[in-house]
Order: C-alpha cells, then sequence, then structure tokens
C-alpha cells in the first residue's frame, strides 16, 4: 500500500456535503439560494453527522444582495465551525481525485444523441480503476450540480425507490476513498419531470434548441424526453425541506428553478419522522464508517467484476473484513461467496427482513443492501 493511502488524514476519513448555493435555501424570499438559507440549516447538516461542507459554484449564482455582504460567509464558516464542520470552498482546495468518468458529462451532442448508461460491469470497471492508482486517492461521488441524480440513472423511482435509493447509499460511504453526497441525495431525489422546453434553466437546453431542434424541425416530445433524462437542472431543483407548495425552499411565491412535485413525499420533514427513511439510512451508514477506520483505509475487492446483478465487494483491513452486497436488480438474486469466519456480523441492511444466510449463500431481495462485519 503507497503511502499516501497508508496515512491517516481528515480528508480521507471526512463525508463531504456538497451543496449548490442558489437551490439550498432562501432567506429573503427572492427566489434564490443565499448564504443565510445554508446558516439557517446548519443544525441539519450537523444531524447528518458529515464532517465538512463544500459549494459548487462558490457564489456565481448567489443573488446580488447576498453577495454584497462580505461578511454574511464568515459568518457561515464561524457558525459551521462551532458545530464541528469544516467549510471548503472549492473542491480544488483538497489532495483528493475527482474522477469523472462514471458521469454524463454536458456536452451538446448528448441532446441529439443521448449516451447509452452505463452497465454496472462497466461501473465497476471504473472503480477497480481507481483503487489501482495507488498514488491517488480519490473521491467517492454519483454526482453534482452538473448531472443528473443518480437515483433516476441507477435506481428505481416507481416500486423500489426507497430500496434502489439507500442501496446506492451503501456503496457511496462503503467504497474507499473520501465519500461526497451531493444535495439531496440523502433523501432519494430523483430527476424532475419538466413539461415543456420552458420549463428548463439549463441554457444549453434553449440553446440547441433554438439553434438546432427548430431547425432541424425535430419532434419536440422527443427532444423533451432525453432533456428529461440528461439535464443539469435535475439537479438543481430546490432543496424539498417540506411538502409545501414552495417545499420551505422559500417563503416568497416563486423559486428560481421549478419545485419537483415529489416535495410532497420526498422532503426533509417528513424523512425526519420516519425511523426507516433514506435520511435516517444515511445517519446509520456515515455513523457506521466513522466507527469502522478499516472501512476508510481497507483494501477493495471486487468479488464479481463481470456480473450486471450484484455489486458485492469486500473491504479488507488489518483487523475487520467488511463484506458488502448489493442486488442492483428488481427481482430477487443469489449469491455465494465464501467467509472464514463463523459468524458474519450484519451491521446494516435495508430490509427490515432480511434473510439469514446458509451454506455462505445469501438471497438478496430487490435492491437489497447488506453490510457485514467479521474479524481475520
Amino acid at each position: 500500500m503507497s503511502r499516501i493511502n497508508s496515512e491517516r488524514e481528515w480528508w480521507k476519513e471526512a463525508v463531504i456535503y456538497q451543496i449548490y448555493p442558489q437551490s439550498f435555501k432562501d432567506s429573503d424570499n427572492d427566489g434564490v439560494g443565499d448564504w443565510q438559507g445554508i446558516i439557517s440549516k446548519l443544525d441539519y447538516l450537523q444531524s447528518l453527522g458529515i464532517d465538512a461542507i463544500c459549494f459548487r459554484p462558490f457564489s456565481s449564482h448567489l443573488s446580488h444582495q447576498d453577495s454584497l455582504q462580505k461578511n454574511t460567509f464568515e459568518q457561515l464558516v464561524k457558525e459551521a465551525n462551532s458545530r464541528g464542520l469544516k467549510v471548503i470552498s472549492s473542491r480544488a482546495d483538497l489532495p483528493i481525485s475527482f474522477q469523472t468518468e462514471h458521469l454524463i458529462l454536458r456536452e451538446s451532442s448528448n441532446f441529439l444523441n443521448p449516451p447509452t448508461e452505463l452497465k454496472l460491469s462497466e461501473l465497476k470497471r471504473i472503480f477497480r480503476k481507481r483503487e489501482q492508482a495507488k498514488d491517488d486517492w480519490n473521491c467517492v461521488y454519483w454526482g453534482d450540480h452538473d448531472t443528473p441524480r443518480v437515483l433516476s440513472r441507477f435506481g428505481n423511482t416507481s416500486k423500489y425507490e426507497n430500496e434502489s435509493a439507500k442501496m446506492l447509499g451503501m456503496i457511496l460511504l462503503t467504497l474507499k476513498g473520501t465519500s461526497l453526497i451531493y444535495q439531496g441525495d440523502e433523501l432519494g431525489m430523483s430527476n424532475c419531470i419538466f413539461n415543456s422546453v420552458e420549463e428548463f434553466r439549463d441554457e444549453k437546453v434553449s440553446e440547441i434548441y433554438e439553434s438546432v431542434i427548430k431547425k432541424i424541425g425535430i419532434d419536440e416530445q422527443v427532444f423533451l424526453r432525453v432533456c428529461n433524462q440528461i439535464s443539469v437542472d435535475h439537479a438543481r431543483t430546490p432543496m424539498p425541506w417540506d411538502n409545501t407548495e414552495m417545499a420551505g425552499f422559500t417563503e416568497g411565491d416563486m423559486s428560481w428553478l421549478k419545485i419537483n412535485p415529489s416535495n410532497t413525499r420526498i422532503n426533509v420533514a417528513l424523512q425526519e419522522k420516519d425511523s426507516e427513511s433514506i435520511l435516517n439510512f444515511y445517519r446509520s451508514l456515515i455513523k457506521i464508517r466513522k466507527e469502522h477506520p478499516d472501512l476508510i483505509y481497507g483494501d477493495y475487492n471486487d468479488l464479481r467484476p463481470n456480473c450486471n446483478k450484484i455489486f458485492a465487494y469486500k473491504r479488507i483491513g488489518k483487523d475487520f473484513t467488511y463484506l458488502v452486497l448489493n442486488n442492483w436488480t428488481n427481482k430477487t438474486q443469489s449469491f455465494s461467496v465464501k467467509c472464514k469466519a463463523s459468524v458474519l456480523n450484519l451491521l446494516l441492511s435495508n430490509y427490515s427482513n432480511e434473510s439469514h444466510y446458509e451454506s455462505n449463500t445469501f438471497e438478496l431481495q430487490p435492491y437489497e443492501c447488506r453490510i457485514y462485519e467479521y474479524a481475520h
């Protein structure tokens, strides 16, 4: 193991939460998020168990009035630090590698020729490649403000919304590298349905619509379906704090971007009250990661590299090994693995009726995820 991977550093062990300031919380009711809005939600961020918050973009989309108040950001830093949270103004401030191979990057060509989605085996290959780069310490993240919602990409937004959102969280917080949560993923936010081209604020959408779609005569509904798959606006819809008309994002009567109508059932207030919510599952995962350093520094061993149904791997540390099982499908799957330990300690699962294993064979229900621990 290389020196960069073996030495303990706070930024390796940290769980970072990325905020898109324009969409997090509006304090002055102009429909645009601001620093004071973020300050008002620091208790929520602290309750997640995260270690740091970062912003992207840093200030270009803040309201004009708020950006003029030079001391507001200093107040944010002070208030965050008092809650044990570090504030990172730019991801570039950290010695962490941010790889983009797994993302749907914002390119004009995507809107005319949408990229095919990654197969699980291809995603595994990307993670293995990063693990083998011993001179880099990678950030593990599903997306950011420039990418569609991960749940709409790799999860199931209908029957297994809850289960698949938790499974994606399990992978995020048990792989090797610094974990970064993008705002709203801890709630299971998915892509927003935009009903017309005019509802988008994504500059690429309007640019391509005016310069290409209208001139060539491509069916607008076909173009709209593509936009509803890959537009950056999906990650930028305002944070849903409650189930009211403006989602608790603003007390004004408008927001700079459409409120995702899923806020009636996917919001902070509702999930705070539910012990089995996606939000509380994320809290449990963060706690487990902090209590088990071998999950941070241990080696990564992909158990089924070419399988497109189950994402199973071991995290092998100095004292403990962690077996992580994730069913990537909406059907029950069987998985067999040899474990030297006679007893596996189940740390967390997204099913309360988790079935026991026999003869090292596991039956995984749709989108079921589990993490086991055993001593060497």
